[in-house]
């Protein structure tokens, strides 16, 4: 799947803003199917050791759903951080397909 994706992390106000945006740079459509009602997910690592992740504590509806990206669609997922420990980490985001999950990740300091 030809899908091209980055993250961004936004620090301030005692939150930090994650977001991922995915494109189809292909000329032809792509179509995926997300797992569950979670389309996309944030994963802090401090060190390689996941210390928070937008999904824990939240439930999803389990059902398959389909999704067409079009040539040269893009497509913004976001997720918030409140109230982070200062440090340096990094941001994992993962689209969640049936297909080939499609991730990014970037460094941060907070």
């Amino acid at each position: 799947m030809p899908l091209a994706s980055d993250v961004t992390a936004t620090t301030g106000g005692g939150t930090v803003e994650f977001e991922l945006t995915v494109r189809n740079p292909d000329d032809d459509p792509a179509d995926v199917t997300f797992r569950s009602g979670l389309e996309a997910d944030f994963a802090v690592l401090d060190e390689d050791v996941e210390i928070w992740r937008a999904s824990d504590g939240q439930m999803f509806t389990q059902a398959l759903r389909s999704e067409t990206f079009d040539s040269g669609a893009e497509e913004t997922y976001t997720a918030r951080w409140p109230d982070p420990a200062p440090g340096r980490y990094t941001v994992v985001a993962t689209l969640e397909l049936v297909e080939e999950d499609v991730e990014a990740r970037t460094d941060f300091s907070v």
